[in-house]
């Protein structure tokens, strides 16, 4: 049983949802002292307001505290700012949470941009030392963050009276579980968006950041263009991995469980909180994960309300909960409901969760931490191998592994059953030996021939698969050439259709998932076209291929930087171990990131050589043939480079002519055989990339290298090359690097120029027809993802939605509606 104490008993009875079912448990814990009964009903009566999922309150079981908790909160104490009041430049529209130690409000900003965030500050008479730490705890584990689906921090301060706020993005969205049963998610989407949850939650441990509290209510889901997006909430219980979330000292009681106990891991249950790492957070992800497949936790809250808070932590710590098609089978009264919001009949539920789905859920959920996934991103790449029908990481437990967790639960009773079985088994050897005896020579043939029927069905059986594949391979080949046929005529629809049954006939196909996620590109489907790309690079698709050499920025515009550095560290060790450097197109790659892959000094030094070898190819072509003419410099970046430094002032841009241009590398090759054949290897590595392209790259790394002098001098060679069309990344750039070094004028005069160009740019494409694009796919991603970067820098915020992005992206999925729907 709970101890008597006023907190402890205060904070447990807040978990109750019912009034009826929180008196009985008041009538149980307070034991008939009436003054103590009194005291907890009053700060019931304080704190009773709706849960709010921005502002979830954090419970602090703490039976050994004699702290007067009414004295704590001071509930007494009134409350100055509501609807109407300014806190900064934020005027306060309506209070929609409130916690154990803060407000949450809907405010609006007045300058410089107008917007509606949400905003969190102390309570007054809250403003202790310890609070204050875990308020500023919450607020720098916010800050570190920098992932889509993980609501932003805006900005921080104090108030007139002294206590802190801070602004974050504003979440308008339900608790996971609930949107998914409100609106019929299938299994599959319901495991596409947990995956989605495990790479923001994967972001934040590369962060050194552990949630600790991860349950429905902290993982919110809006619909952006009838696209679910989970947004992770609420670090207000965070633990800093090897670091200090704030310089002030959080004291957390040696017996406090921080945490809600039917999502806490068994080393929470410990409430020590001095042994929490990354992996506490994949229990918890297993038990979310559990709850999206069963619609119920591993443990039930009436199995928890009934008891007292000793046997709560001995349950999860020792309790194993049954397999989710176990739960399933056995709660027949809820099953057909279960099934009915899943888009499933209840056998069909049952009999889909069985199997790789419950071993998945029961590894992220096991008691031994050791055992459990390795990290949020190893749970989502199982659940994407069960969804690619593909076999997974999670297997059943041996049975050297049963064995031992009975032999550890049964001592006495395995010491009596092994003697019995041994003396058995020694009976059993005797008869055995007699009997091999007096058969030998006639097993020893029948094994032979056995043997020799079971190598001829095998052997059957594989020249059939074999022949099946070839089949599967040449039917999908030929569909892939299809549709290519089918991009090239800009029939969208009947391409995605052809992409996707080839797909279907040849899962293995990489070309098949790399063709249609080239026309997702085009489509402006870019987070389609990141998830295609990935399936491709798990296939073995080749990172050298000019076609794959934007497949990394790719994954940096749609949020994925885990996938987007693991992939570049791969094609930098692949590199290392051909004995070669890497390509300006992979260094370019590495250094898009204001984290670069890599060390950036020995990229840019690469970079260095790399343009060397150029300019000394240069002059022996230049030798050999005539010197081509430059292309017409007319249009968008007519001027180049002025003395002094100033931005060129051609015209705003509008639809230049399409450039040689489809695929990532293909540009413009003087020294490419005019019959069409390929290229010379000397040529396809050096006179396919302009010098243009080289001096911007390593500008860039210069720029990452903190050299910012040297990179403005090479994104000025960058804006004078001829032969390169597309460099409107340059200027977002080039305004980052005269920022940098303290030319604040002609900083400013490059983000305009940036905020032209991308203008300029996106009206094109809004208002050209479906599928063409000004400028190459990876050229207009560099520039959104520079110019972001820079809008940051320079104005200290990201830059607002644009609409008509949403209009394009719109007009494509159309496009893609009509192929699922022909295929």
């Amino acid at each position: 049983m709970f101890e008597s104490s006023e907190q402890a008993i205060f904070l447990e009875a807040l978990d109750f949802e019912s009034e009826e079912a929180r008196a009985g448990y008041l009538d149980k814990a307070c034991a008939g002292n009436a003054k103590l009964r009194a005291s907890v009903e009053k700060l019931l009566g304080a704190h009773a307001l709706p849960e709010n999922p921005l502002d979830h309150p954090v419970a602090i079981l703490a039976p050994d505290s004699t702290q007067d908790l009414s004295e704590t909160l001071q509930v007494n104490r009134p409350i100055v700012e509501g609807p109407g009041a300014l806190i900064g430049p934020y005027r306060l529209m309506e209070q929609i949470g409130e916690g154990g130690f803060g407000l949450v409000f809907v405010a609006e900003q007045q300058q410089p941009v107008r917007r509606k965030v949400a905003l969190k500050v102390v309570k007054p008479g809250m403003d202790s030392r310890d609070v204050i730490a875990r308020f500023e705890a919450e607020r720098q584990a916010l800050a570190m963050m920098d992932h889509p689906n993980i609501a932003r921090a805006f900005d921080a301060g104090t108030t007139s009276n002294g206590r802190p706020y801070f602004v974050m993005e504003l979440v308008r969205g339900v608790p996971i579980t609930e949107f998914c049963d409100q609106h019929e998610l299938s299994l599959r989407q319901r495991l596409e968006i947990f995956t989605t949850v495990c790479r923001a939650v994967q972001h934040a441990h590369q962060k050194g950041v552990v949630h600790r509290d991860i349950k429905p209510s902290n993982v919110l889901v809006t619909l952006h263009d009838e696209t679910p997006v989970p947004k992770v909430i609420d670090f207000g219980v965070a633990k800093a991995i090897g670091q200090s979330l704030t310089d002030k000292t959080i004291y957390t009681r040696f017996t406090a469980m921080i945490g809600t106990p039917l999502y806490m891991s068994p080393e929470q249950a410990e409430m020590s909180g001095l042994d929490i790492d990354t992996r506490s957070d994949i229990y918890s992800l297993g038990v979310l994960l559990y709850e999206l497949l069963t619609g119920s936790t591993p443990f039930e809250r009436e199995q928890f309300n009934s008891v007292g808070l000793d046997e709560v932590r001995r349950i999860i710590r020792e309790v194993d909960p049954p397999k989710p098609s176990t739960r399933l089978t056995t709660v027949a009264a809820t099953l057909s409901t279960t099934s009915a919001t899943r888009v499933r009949n209840p056998l069909q539920l049952s009999s889909a969760v069985r199997g790789d789905l419950d071993w998945i859920v029961m590894k992220a959920l096991e008691k031994d931490r050791g055992r459990r996934y390795a990290s949020a991103s190893e749970l989502a790449d199982d659940v994407r191998r069960f969804l690619a029908e593909q076999p997974i990481e999670a297997r059943p437990p041996s049975q050297l592994y049963q064995l031992s967790k009975f032999a550890r639960r049964n001592k006495a009773v395995l010491v009596t059953v092994s003697l019995i079985a041994a003396a058995m088994m020694l009976g059993t050897a005797v008869s055995l030996w007699q009997a091999s005896v007096a058969f030998g020579e006639r097993n020893d043939k029948d094994a032979a021939l056995q043997k020799a029927l079971r190598l001829q069905q095998e052997a059957d059986a594989a020249r059939e698969e074999i022949a099946q594949f070839a089949t599967r391979m040449k039917e999908a080949n030929v569909l892939v050439t299809s549709g290519r046929a089918h991009v090239d005529a800009q029939r969208w629809a009947a391409a995605y259709a052809d992409f996707t049954e080839a797909i279907e006939r040849q899962p293995n196909y990489y070309n098949a998932w790399t063709e249609r996620a080239s026309l997702e590109v085009k489509l402006g489907l870019w987070e389609l076209a990141a998830r295609d790309f990935s399936q491709a690079i798990e296939l073995g698709v080749p990172g050298d291929n000019p076609a794959n050499w934007a497949i990394p920025q790719l994954f940096l515009l749609t949020g994925d930087t885990d996938t987007y550095r693991e992939y570049c560290t791969t094609l930098l060790q692949q590199a290392e171990q051909r004995g070669e450097r890497p390509s300006i197109s992979l260094i370019r790659s590495c250094v898009l990131a204001s984290n670069p892959v890599g060390d950036p000094e020995q990229l840019a030094d690469q970079a260095l050589a790399i343009l060397a070898e150029m300019d000394a190819e240069s002059a022996r072509e230049s030798q050999r043939r005539p010197r081509f003419a430059p292309w017409d410099r007319g249009g968008p970046l007519a001027g180049g480079p002025l003395p002094g430094g100033a931005l060129p002032g051609g015209p705003s841009l509008g639809v230049p002519p399409e450039p040689p241009v489809g695929r990532p590398g293909q540009y413009a090759d003087p020294g490419r055989p005019r019959d069409g054949g390929p290229p010379r290897p000397d040529e396809f590595r050096r006179m396919r990339i302009p010098r243009g392209v080289a001096h911007y790259t390593t500008a860039i790394a210069m720029y990452r290298a903190k050299r910012y002098d040297e990179a403005i001098t090479y994104l000025s060679e960058a804006l004078a090359d001829d032969r390169w069309r597309n460099m409107q990344p340059v200027y977002p750039a080039l305004a980052m690097a005269y920022h940098r070094s303290g030319d604040a004028d002609r900083a400013r005069e490059a983000y305009e120029r940036s905020q032209q160009e991308i203008d300029a740019l996106t009206q094109s494409m809004a208002q050209g027809p479906v599928g063409a694009m000004p400028i190459p796919w990876f050229d207009w991603i560099e520039c959104q993802l520079l110019h972001r970067e820079a809008s940051i820098l320079l104005t200290g915020f990201a830059p607002a939605d644009d609409p008509r992005l949403r209009d394009i992206q719109q007009r494509g999925r159309s496009q893609i509606e009509a192929g699922e729907a022909s295929f």
